[in-house]
């Protein structure tokens, strides 16, 4: 669960505003593709290579924020799960952050996340199929150097085996005012005026907006009937519930002290039981007692996944019906950032086809029946008759029996010839008698 530090407010509204900006390092965004967790171990078959790391600036307070940049590159076609994450020195601490890695048309082709000790990014195995080739990158993010050699001076730092360099100023003199100091004017609290301001929680995308309730040195008077209504602007969605807690949620301090600053302020802030107010994600209203002082807290997710970079809210106050206020609050992403892309695979050249013959089938063709042969007619030879007493000839062999009965046909053909002529003969001769 997010826990938020205790919200110290110095005197006047303005300075509220400010001390709450600087303090709660409103600053940060998330992507939701999935990283892994910090301090996990992370199993990657290809891990990116740094190939230049460094500060932008040349120079930085003690206790202040440096940003460092570095570029990262893959080998072609890598093998996924593919990252890299770098380790931070004690004295560099990662102020919490989680960005995308954009290509030029910007999809998301990997997400890195920063905690304290480390910078972890991983790439989108999607993507990286996509475009396995000339993988490259940018990054940066910020940290908070924490080291204050005396008088400051050139510090070198190892980071993930690269060296980097900047000249490290001590912190700024509490004495002059523009430090933490301890206060010696003016430090009783006059009174709290109305306002808003959010706490940005970069690496899950979410922000906890605060409406402070205005009133008195002494608190409300009680008995007074207070609504508080959030308007999100654009890029945001409210939340009933953020890490186990329920929204909307109002707070209270009972009471002041005096902090190690040495000025008064509401103290020992605690959420009001849930029974003895209405609460909906947008809406709390409740009833004040006597000396106390309210805060209503809204949370609300990111929606853009912090492509905006500011974003802001308004809430409006009524107070037992007779006065509305209207209060607006505000909060910058001073985050990482990074970019990254790769190529897709040429298209290999298509050969010109050549026209290739009629291929043969190598199944066995269906048989065509042949056609049934018609036989050739034997002509028929008729033969001449044969002279008398010689074989008629057939183009055959003649046998004996042919032979022998065509002299029967002859012999009887002769005797039939012979009894006609006799016939004729003897017709005659009885005629000439007469």
């Amino acid at each position: 669960m997010t826990s938020f530090p205790l919200l110290v407010r110095p005197r006047t509204w303005a300075r509220v505003s400010l001390a709450a900006l600087a303090a709660l390092g409103i600053a940060g965004a998330s992507f939701t593709l999935p990283a892994p967790a910090s301090g996990a171990t992370v199993e990657r078959a290809t891990t990116a290579s740094i190939d230049s790391l460094d500060f932008t600036s040349e120079t930085v307070a003690s206790g202040s924020s440096a940003e460092i940049r570095g570029t990262w590159s893959l080998p072609d076609h890598p093998t996924v799960p593919a990252g890299f994450t770098l380790a931070l020195p004690p004295e560099l601490a990662g102020r919490s952050d989680g960005f995308p890695l954009l290509d030029p048309q910007g999809a998301v082709m990997g997400r890195c996340v920063v905690d304290a000790s480390t910078l972890e990014c991983t790439f989108a195995a999607d993507y990286l199929t996509a475009h396995p080739e000339n993988l490259h990158g940018t990054f940066y993010f910020w940290v908070t150097v924490r080291n204050e050699p005396g008088g400051g001076g050139l510090v070198t730092y190892d980071v993930g085996g690269h060296t980097l360099a900047i000249d490290v100023q001590p912190s700024p003199d509490p004495g002059t005012g523009t430090g933490p100091g301890v206060c010696t004017e003016n430090c009783a609290f006059p009174g709290r005026g109305a306002g808003k301001w959010g706490m940005y929680d970069a690496a899950a995308g979410t922000i906890v907006w605060v409406v402070q309730i205005g009133s008195g040195r002494d608190g409300l008077s009680g008995g007074e009937v207070v609504t508080v209504t959030d308007v999100l602007a654009e890029n945001q969605e409210l939340l009933a519930e953020l890490n186990g807690v329920r929204y909307a949620e109002l707070w209270s301090s009972p009471r002041l002290v005096t902090g190690a600053d040495g000025r008064e302020s509401p103290g020992a802030w605690a959420p009001v039981d849930r029974s003895t107010y209405a609460a909906t994600d947008r809406t709390v209203t409740f009833t004040a007692q006597a000396g106390h002082y309210y805060d209503v807290r809204f949370a609300a997710r990111v929606t853009d996944q912090g492509v905006a970079g500011r974003y802001e809210n308004r809430a409006e106050i009524s107070i037992a019906g007779a006065s509305d206020t209207a209060v607006t609050g505000q909060v910058v992403r001073h985050g990482g950032g990074g970019t990254g892309g790769g190529q897709a695979p040429a298209p290999s050249a298509s050969p010109t086809p050549v026209p290739s013959a009629t291929p043969v089938s190598s199944a066995t063709p269906t048989p065509i029946p042949a056609p049934t042969p018609i036989a050739t007619p034997t002509p028929s030879v008729v033969a001449a008759p044969a002279p008398l007493g010689l074989s008629a000839h057939t183009g055959g062999t003649v046998t004996t029996e042919s032979r022998l009965t065509g002299l029967l046909v002859f012999a009887g053909l002769t005797a039939l010839l012979a009894a006609i002529v006799l016939a004729v003969l003897l017709t005659f001769r009885s005629r000439g008698r007469r």
